[in-house]
C-alpha cells in the first residue's frame, strides 16, 4: 500500500531521512537519487539505501544488457548515417568546417533521440528486485515550497514523518 507524505521544503533545502533503507529498512550507508521533472524544472533528491539494495540496483538482467548494447549500436549507426548524409546534402558553398559542425549536431541529435527511445524498454527489462527497489519511493509532486513523496515501506514512512514533523503538510 502506497503512503503519501507531503512536506514543506524549498529547492536547495535539505531533507532529513531516517538512517534505514527505503526498501527493506536495513541500516543504509548508501543513497539512491530520485529524479522528477516538471516542465523545465527537475528535482533531485537522495534517499538512503542499504548496501544489498544498492548492489541490486547495479545488477543488470540479460535483456537489459542486450537492449543497452543494441542502443549503442543503433546510436553509432545513426550518428555515422546522420554525419554522412548531412555532409552530402549541405551546400558545397559553405565552408567544410561549418558543414562538419552541422553534421556533428545532426549526428548528436540522432544519438540523443535513439538513447532516449531505448530508455523505457531498458528500464522495463530490469530484474523484478531492481524494479521493486526503484518503486519503493517516488516523488509524487513538487512545487517551489513543498514535495510529496509516495512510500511503499510503512516503517520508513513512519520514521520519515517523525523526523520531519514540523514540516508536514496536508495532502
Amino acid at each position: 500500500m502506497t503512503r503519501r507524505v507531503k512536506i514543506k521544503v524549498r529547492p536547495q533545502q535539505s531533507i532529513t531521512f531516517p538512517g534505514i533503507c527505503v526498501h527493506c529498512s536495513q541500516p543504509a550507508p548508501e543513497t539512491m537519487t530520485l529524479r522528477q521533472r516538471y516542465g523545465r524544472i527537475t528535482r533531485l533528491i537522495d534517499v538512503p539505501l542499504c548496501s544489498r539494495c544498492a548492489g541490486e540496483l547495479q545488477r543488470r538482467s540479460a535483456d537489459e544488457e542486450r537492449l543497452q548494447k543494441i542502443s549503442w549500436l543503433v546510436s553509432g549507426v545513426l550518428f555515422l548515417l546522420g554525419l554522412a548524409i548531412t555532409l552530402l546534402l549541405t551546400p558545397a558553398a559553405l565552408s567544410f568546417g561549418l558543414r562538419l559542425l552541422i553534421a556533428l549536431l545532426v549526428g548528436g541529435g540522432l544519438v540523443a533521440a535513439a538513447l532516449w527511445g531505448f530508455r523505457k524498454p531498458i528500464a522495463a527489462a530490469a530484474l523484478p528486485e531492481k524494479q521493486a527497489i526503484r518503486e519503493a519511493v517516488a516523488i509524487d509532486a513538487f512545487s517551489w515550497r513543498a514535495t510529496t513523496f509516495a512510500f511503499e515501506n510503512d516503517l520508513f514512512a513512519d520514521r520519515f514523518t517523525e523526523l520531519n514533523g514540523p514540516h508536514l503538510m496536508e495532502i
